[in-house]
């Protein structure tokens, strides 16, 4: 609210509330200009709000529709989302990439390499972001064990992923994610098979390696790229979402 009232004091606002469209509009880019982030943005505009009814009046955003408003929003989101950053090239986790990523953890002498190869293959064909699949830190797990379970002991024929929170789900409702097999040697039914029996049954995250340590996203990547490398392609070209970009690419 200091940040609010020294900006009328600059524009000779001398009585901001009830506060209107304009004003907030003003305010927004005022903001903006001093580079705060998006998000900042929106907190200062809500304290402005509470205020007004604070002082008796009604919230300006439940008398009418702020369109204008939103319009700035939605730009100011974008433009303060790529400033000062450089655009990485992320190349598409093929069907072909997929199989010589099988091909090198089956060779490799990793204890964990069946682990890295049930998150690829699940992560391919579920079009998951692997920040829905993996923990960025050891402290917990995104997945654990009873979020992944298959629709037949002996002869499961589908993996069903439940997610308790994604990108899209902003109010935590879950959803289950159902994955069949593919038929072929890069099968996600067969790959998320083969690493349980490695992995057993024991409460815990799901995806975890032989010290029983929650796989890291960072980790997981280091070992795609070492893997890619190996295949003589261009690791640092890849990144943990190729795997979502190349399922889309594959589906369209």
């Amino acid at each position: 609210m200091r940040r609010f009232y020294a900006f009328c004091d600059t524009y000779s606002i001398s009585s901001p509330f009830p506060v209107s469209e304009c004003t907030l509009c003003y305010f927004t880019t005022f903001l903006a200009n001093v580079m705060l982030s998006a998000q900042t943005i929106k907190t200062y505009l809500s304290a402005v709000c509470n205020t007004q009814i604070s002082l008796g009046f009604l919230d300006p955003r439940a008398q009418a529709p702020m369109p204008r408003l939103e319009r700035i929003l939605a730009g100011i989101w974008r433009v303060l989302a790529t400033r000062g950053k450089q655009k990485r090239s992320r190349l598409p986790i093929t069907p072909a990439v997929l199989e010589g990523l099988k091909k090198f953890w089956a060779g490799s002498s990793d204890d964990d390499r069946q682990l890295y190869w049930a998150t690829a293959a699940l992560c391919y064909f579920g079009f998951f972001r692997l920040g829905e699949l993996l923990t960025p830190s050891e402290s917990r797990a995104q997945l654990n064990w009873g979020d992944i379970t298959f629709n037949h002991a002996f002869q499961p024929t589908m993996v069903k992923v439940h997610l308790s929170f994604a990108k899209c789900d902003q109010f935590g409702r879950g959803a289950d994610i159902y994955i069949g097999p593919s038929g072929n040697v890069i099968c996600p039914v067969a790959a998320t098979v083969a690493f349980t029996a490695v992995r057993g049954t024991s409460a815990g995250p799901f995806f975890r390696s032989k010290s029983g340590r929650p796989l890291q996203k960072s980790h997981f990547i280091a070992e795609v790229r070492r893997a890619l490398a190996a295949l003589s392609l261009s690791s640092g070209d890849y990144a943990g979402h190729s795997f979502r970009i190349g399922a889309a690419t594959a589906a369209a």
